[in-house]
């Protein structure tokens, strides 16, 4: 990674994607670890995966059916048929009509009990019998001569044999065959660096013989909430006490990804000392520690001075955008012993922390984890009930899911309060982005909660 852009040198930035780009210039990607296969999924990889063999590796039948070879096709088309190899075992040969067989890189069946008048799935190839068709199921090795598998759709079988159904010229050399490495050859790069591990990547690394997986470490992430308000869900709240959702909902939204891991969660008063102790302390055993109020102008919002005493440097304060306006990014360098460390202050009211942290907040933690921005790109969907309004900053709109009379699934905005009504954005599934002047027609960005 190229070194950090200086402080001097960031201008203030415009919009949520500058916002997330200034800050993912100032971060290290934090180390990585070996883990199991069956405990990656989710997790970040740190190392390009490649094939250890050719897959397949070796031809095999795409359907069940019949192996033979091109010149047998004639007799197979006749009234009687192509008679099926029986193959039985002599000694230690495997022996069918004029064919003897004995090791070799073919069948060898060592006590018997295996039916070798069909080609087996997870034996070695047996070899063809001139003359014959041999009896092949999907996923098999292709035998030794064979040129072309015949599916049981396209064949009668009876007592004399199987007899081809359909024209012999419909047939071409290969047909139903997997050719050895028709998938990936030996070597090739199966899953880069910087991806989420998902069931696809772990099939394609247990495929592969992966059984050690080389991935970042979860970003640690301290989560604080402040606010002499505050008080727990559980407890019986007196009208101008607040019950905290942010912590949960930054609980809900971050922990949902296995490559983030929540350390810690703690309140801090409003008062500048315990602020700077609680965020010293969160410092100390976390990548990045997220807070919640205390960044915007009021004489109790102690989180952008505290943040500089601590050594950090402030990235932005302040972003053109609804809801979350005095949203804050600092980062405190790497110093002799002290690693480097994020912060990252969010308004203290729910909606606004709700979107801060799915928009920009996620994706700067991928910056630690290693993602791409490309990981975080949003699909972007249009909205059924779309207005003129516009803002002359970004605007995070709420919206709710439901299907419609054609049975389509719709987007459609909901009305809110404003930032601090979180029952309306109990109801959604999360917002669309709107650009400063633009209205709602249209697709927009959307950002979904789960995801």
């Amino acid at each position: 990674m190229n070194a950090p852009t200086t402080p001097e040198s960031i201008q203030q930035p415009s919009s949520p994607r500058e916002a997330i780009d200034a800050v993912r210039a100032q971060v290290r990607v934090v180390a990585t670890e070996i883990i199991p296969l069956a405990q990656c999924n989710g997790r970040v990889l740190a190392q390009a995966i490649h094939a250890d063999r050719d897959s397949p590796a070796l031809d095999v039948s795409a359907m069940d059916g019949f192996a033979v070879r091109m010149a047998d096709l004639i007799v197979m088309a006749s009234e009687n048929g192509l008679p099926v190899a029986a193959l039985e075992k002599v000694g230690d040969a495997i022996v069918g009509g004029d064919a003897v067989i004995v090791g070799g890189g073919v069948a060898n069946v060592s006590d018997g009990s295996a039916d070798m008048s069909e080609a087996m799935i997870g034996h070695a190839p047996i070899a063809m019998c001139a003359g014959h068709a041999v009896r092949i199921v999907t996923g098999a090795p292709i035998p030794i001569g064979a040129e072309v598998v015949v599916r049981h759709e396209d064949v009668v079988v009876n007592n004399l044999g199987v007899r081809l159904m359909i024209e012999v010229s419909a047939i071409k050399t290969g047909a139903n065959i997997r050719r050895r490495g028709e998938n990936a050859k030996c070597g090739d790069e199966i899953a880069c660096a910087g991806v989420v591990i998902g069931a696809a990547t772990i099939g394609a690394m247990a495929s592969f013989g992966v059984a050690q997986v080389v991935v970042r470490k979860r970003v640690r992430v301290a989560l604080v909430t402040t606010g002499d308000e505050l008080v727990g869900a559980h407890d019986q709240a007196q009208p101008w006490q607040v019950r905290d959702s942010n912590g949960p909902v930054l609980e809900s939204l971050l922990g949902a990804r296995p490559w983030i891991e929540i350390v810690s969660r703690t309140h801090a008063r409003d008062d500048a000392d315990s602020l700077a102790d609680t965020l010293a302390r969160a410092m100390e055993v976390a990548d990045a520690v997220i807070l919640t109020g205390g960044v915007s102008m009021g004489h109790k919002d102690f989180v952008p001075q505290v943040a500089a005493r601590l050594g950090a440097r402030t990235i932005f304060h302040k972003l053109p955008q609804r809801p979350g306006r005095p949203m804050l990014a600092a980062v405190r360098p790497a110093t002799g012993a002290l690693a480097a460390r994020m912060i990252l202050g969010l308004p203290g009211n729910p909606v606004s922390v709700m979107a801060t942290a799915r928009r920009l907040g996620i994706e700067m933690l991928g910056a630690f984890a290693g993602l791409s921005t490309q990981h975080f790109v949003a699909h972007t969907r249009a909205v059924a009930n779309a207005d003129n309004a516009t803002l002359p900053m970004w605007w995070y709109r709420l919206v709710g899911e439901r299907v419609n009379a054609s049975g389509h699934s719709e987007l459609h905005l909901l009305s809110g309060k404003g930032s601090g009504d979180i029952a309306a954005a109990a109801s959604s599934v999360g917002f669309i982005e709107v650009a400063p002047g633009e209205h709602t027609t249209g697709a927009h960005n959307f950002y979904a909660w789960m995801h």
